[in-house]
């Protein structure tokens, strides 16, 4: 009888702890394969925080094919009715999204908190996450871009450092090159071994380029894509040239060798061209410290700003982004989730882990989140640019690439591939033009 009497204990209580796993509210947040170890980690620890503080949610975290612009699982999964029910989105394709119906809006939450989180938020990224000015995300991180180089390469090459403080403005264009062709190195078959700067490696996009000559990429007041803008085709005509001078076949080579054709490589960080010293500078943001912390900790840099002609001081933000995909069943606790992600305990996180620059202006604030590294890529955060927030954004970042890579192997002029992106981009714009 005694034995009776624990075997229905036993029973009774394996039911109850079944009853409370089920009475768990499960969230599925699906997190992009295109993000950074570093920022892959970060959102997991935000996605464990949160079940901590509240034990009756579960998050699930799933790491999902895709990239900046490729939502191509997401969207079969939401049509499907099977996606999730928390995802990570790049900030920039967030009105293309929304304008297909894909992402919830959040207005009706937002005005149930009855808080102003326009207010909240940095300027830039909270116009990205807008589309027919509603919020449709919120924005978890952002970043900054500038010149890194290689201080004991161009100290070897003879060459002045002062030339690279950021206090004596950005370097002329023809002046940088004329020091980055100084470092090109090449073995007995003429093939480089290293190369001073390969304009298009990491973060040189068109954007890039285009916004350090002064172009604009889009005119809002006539609802026109601007990518045969005057500073754009500059811009663009800087990477041809440069291209041309190393010869387009054998920066390809080299490349492809060291990195991966035409910009983000695949190889462990610690292959990186900047870290092992085969280019002397690249185009980069503040995350890449997360990764030179294991991969090249002991490696003698410095930053300034992109060159530029007349001085012009430019960088662009990017930056990830939480969003609700329509279908979501308990889009109250998915809301909430979101709240914590895009709020001061997930942005630390990201600071932390994948030294992310905070969207929240009140982390901004917190100086102890950030080392002397990062002081340069806060003072840009206010001149800094973004790409326009379209319901195309995504369409005219793929064309720009596409224009790019026809630039950087001289197949195309900039003109003529520039104005291959307005004549294919504008028409898919112009249905949403009033």
């Amino acid at each position: 009888m005694r034995i009776k009497v624990r075997t229905l204990i036993a029973v009774g209580f394996c039911l109850w702890v079944s009853a409370g796993a089920y009475a768990q509210t499960q969230i599925k947040f699906w997190i992009n394969s295109g993000l950074a170890a570093h920022e892959k980690a970060a959102y997991q620890k935000a996605a464990e925080a949160f079940s901590k503080k509240d034990p009756n949610v579960k998050i699930s975290v799933e790491v999902v094919p895709g990239t900046e612009t490729d939502a191509a699982k997401l969207m079969t999964a939401v049509r499907s009715g099977v996606g999730p029910d928390v995802a990570v989105l790049d900030r920039f394709t967030i009105a293309q999204r929304a304008a297909t119906g894909l992402l919830t809006d959040l207005t009706p939450f937002i005005k149930k908190e009855g808080i102003d989180l326009s207010q909240e938020y940095s300027e830039g990224p909270w116009q990205e996450v807008l589309y027919q000015n509603k919020p449709y995300a919120l924005p978890t991180n952002t970043d900054a871009r500038v010149l890194f180089y290689n201080k004991k390469i161009l100290q070897e090459a003879g060459i002045d450092l002062s030339e690279f403080d950021p206090a004596r403005g950005p370097i002329a264009p023809d002046r940088f090159k004329e020091i980055a062709f100084k470092l090109n190195q090449t073995d007995a078959s003429g093939a480089y071994t290293r190369i001073g700067f390969v304009p298009w490696l990491e973060q040189g996009w068109g954007y890039t380029w285009g916004y350090a000559f002064g172009g604009s990429f889009f005119d809002f007041k006539h609802c026109k894509v601007t990518a045969n803008d005057p500073g754009v085709v500059k811009g663009y005509q800087f990477l041809y040239d440069w291209a041309k001078a190393l010869d387009p076949q054998k920066a390809r080579t080299f490349v492809d060798t060291y990195w991966q054709w035409p910009s983000v490589g695949t190889l462990p960080d610690s292959q990186m061209p900047f870290f092992t010293g085969k280019v002397a500078f690249v185009i980069s943001g503040n995350w890449v410290f997360a990764a030179m912390k294991d991969a090249a900790p002991d490696l003698e840099y410095g930053v300034t700003y992109i060159p530029a002609p007349d001085g012009l001081k430019t960088s662009w933000s990017g930056g990830w982004s939480v969003v609700i995909p329509q279908g979501v069943k308990n889009q109250d606790v998915a809301y909430r989730f979101l709240r914590f992600v895009a709020g001061e305990q997930g942005q630390t996180f990201l600071a932390q882990e994948a030294a992310s620059l905070p969207t929240l202006k009140s982390l901004l604030q917190h100086k102890e989140l950030f080392g002397p590294e990062y002081q340069f890529f806060l003072t840009l955060l206010p001149v800094s640019k973004s790409r326009p927030p379209l319901p195309v954004g995504a369409l005219y970042w793929d064309k720009l690439k596409e224009a790019e890579e026809a630039v950087i192997a001289n197949s195309q002029t900039p003109e003529a591939a520039l104005k291959m992106v307005v004549d294919e981009v504008q028409p898919q714009m112009d249905q949403f033009c009033k």
